[in-house]
């Protein structure tokens, strides 16, 4: 009699198990699609000096701060009460690590839209095109490689996501790009060194979002491929 309920109880526990590994997945899918948007409307913001979307944009700060809390919950709960191992394991460790990540690259993205709302402040002098076109470059490059974790991460598809890592040291070298730049610009009219100052400090929050995109990216190598491509490129340069 025991070993039946055990039969039968077991297919049921698993099945709970899969269905509470869904929902964690769909979280972090619903997580980063929100980052998304906030990083999108930034970026729109910026290139229409809207401030008042710039404002909107940075409340959205709580709620995905509220998700990576909610996450993180889920996990704990998921390794207490069903103690998972190999891959479900990886699953679950890789998520919560990725659902960080998100997290910080949210709070870069507060911290540009909160610069952006002082240098494009209607009584400050007008905007330089040259000045901000390297950020409207950098800022739309991130959010491409962030549109396409968010469609890796969806269809569990590593092989999509090995190529992002390359397009994230193509992000790096526009963003050295950028500060020779602003450095030009400023040997060529001392006037504008704070103005090139702040959007350096932009071009860095920018650096931080696309060093979150290259964790998450193997994050994702590691829980679909069990591969730590951090440790495979030591190796290599090694």
């Amino acid at each position: 009699m025991t070993i039946q309920i055990d039969g039968f109880s077991k297919p049921h526990t698993l099945h709970l198990f899969d269905s509470e590994l869904g929902h964690l997945h769909s979280l972090v899918i619903e997580m980063m699609g929100l980052v998304m948007y906030q990083l999108d409307q930034t970026m729109q913001a910026f290139d229409h000096g809207e401030i008042k979307l710039a404002q909107k944009i940075m409340s959205k700060s709580k709620e995905i701060n509220h998700y990576q809390l909610e996450i993180d919950n889920e996990v704990m709960t998921l390794l207490a009460l069903n103690s998972p191992v190999a891959n479900d394991l990886r699953n679950v460790i890789s998520t919560s690590k990725i659902a960080v990540e998100l997290q910080n690259m949210s709070a870069e993205i507060y911290s540009f839209a909160r610069l952006m709302t002082v240098f494009c402040y209607p009584e400050t002098s007008p905007l330089n095109s040259k000045l901000f076109s390297d950020i409207v470059k950098i800022g739309n490059l991130v959010n491409m490689i962030l549109i396409k974790l968010l469609i890796a991460c969806e269809d569990k598809n590593a092989s999509q996501v090995y190529s992002l890592l390359q397009n994230g040291r193509e992000c790096q070298s526009e963003l050295q790009e950028g500060v020779r730049h602003q450095l030009t610009i400023v040997m060529q009219d001392p006037r504008m060194i704070g103005r090139a100052l702040g959007v350096m400090q932009m071009m860095n929050a920018l650096e931080r979002c696309n060093e979150n995109c290259k964790n998450i990216a193997e994050y994702m190598i590691f829980m679909i491929d069990g591969i730590d491509v951090r440790h495979v490129t030591s190796r290599t340069q090694g």
